[in-house]
């Protein structure tokens, strides 16, 4: 996909973020945008911002507030985006969620919201807009993994398995849209890093030998977080420009991947 203007992009978790950031960036390219969050504040601040001379006023943004773990919720979003902009060019799966606990103490309630959030969105997104999209070679779909679905960590035991997974279907899924002949490109993008709120919002179980809350955790967390949102954007825009299935966000997302490859059992001693 060489150029963004007059395309119709769906894009997930765009209340905040990278979400909000890829939609910045689309509309200012003159793509037409369908945006869905959970939260329905969260979406009109992002069209307050795309409404501050951003971009053309020939750019139509429909909004809609979709919990992506429904089926039926995502369903009814791709109707309204078909009866309101007729087909879609790009699909990008970004809503997500973070969880931090040993398996020991994780609860399986959890458990489930992350990977019914982070995994079956994902899944809902795929099978509720595949039909609507072109099979004429410009389609793309990205599903927005992590490094984390490229290495694991400690207290990453549901979240890991949640990007795996991603990265998983996202391949699988590569691969059949080629056996059955369509054109249309799957993408898996891996961030690193990224400077939105989802250490803060996390879900997040303590050890009770914890010498650490999980306020402080969740702020060293962060402060590793090196790379801004629009620049996250930039990246996935460009991995889908160069046409790329695994498109590497942020800073250290390449060298992680790198050793994911390298060492796959040994890379954990860099950490």
């Amino acid at each position: 996909m060489n150029s963004f203007s007059g395309k119709v992009a769906v894009i997930t978790g765009a209340g905040s973020g990278i979400g909000r950031a890829l939609a910045i960036s689309l509309a200012q390219q003159g793509c037409h945008l369908a945006l869905a969050d959970i939260n329905a504040e969260s979406l009109e601040h992002t069209q307050s911002v795309l409404d501050s001379n951003l971009f053309d006023g020939g750019v139509h943004v429909t909004l809609h507030t979709v919990d992506v773990s429904q089926w039926f919720e995502v369903k009814t979003f791709a109707d309204s985006v078909q009866k309101q902009h007729g087909h879609v060019d790009l699909l990008i799966n970004n809503a997500g969620v973070g969880m931090g606990a040993l398996f020991k103490d994780a609860s399986l309630e959890d458990m489930h919201w992350v990977m019914n959030i982070n995994y079956w969105g994902v899944v809902h997104g795929c099978k509720a807009f595949l039909p609507l999209m072109q099979n004429t070679g410009g389609s793309t779909i990205v599903n927005v993994s992590s490094v984390f679905g490229l290495i694991s960590s400690v207290m990453g035991t549901a979240y890991s398995a949640s990007k795996f997974a991603v990265r998983g279907f996202s391949d699988a899924l590569r691969h059949e849209v080629g056996f059955m002949g369509k054109t249309l490109k799957v993408a898996c993008a891996f961030p690193a890093g990224i400077q939105t709120d989802i250490a803060q919002s996390s879900r997040m179980t303590i050890d009770p030998k914890s010498r650490k809350s999980a306020e402080e955790i969740k702020t060293a967390i962060e402060a590793r977080f090196l790379t801004t949102a629009e620049r996250a954007a930039e990246d996935i825009l460009g991995g889908i420009r160069k046409g790329q299935t695994r498109i590497k966000v942020g800073k250290g997302s390449t060298i992680i991947d790198l050793l994911a490859r390298l060492l796959p059992v040994h890379y954990a001693r860099f950490f």
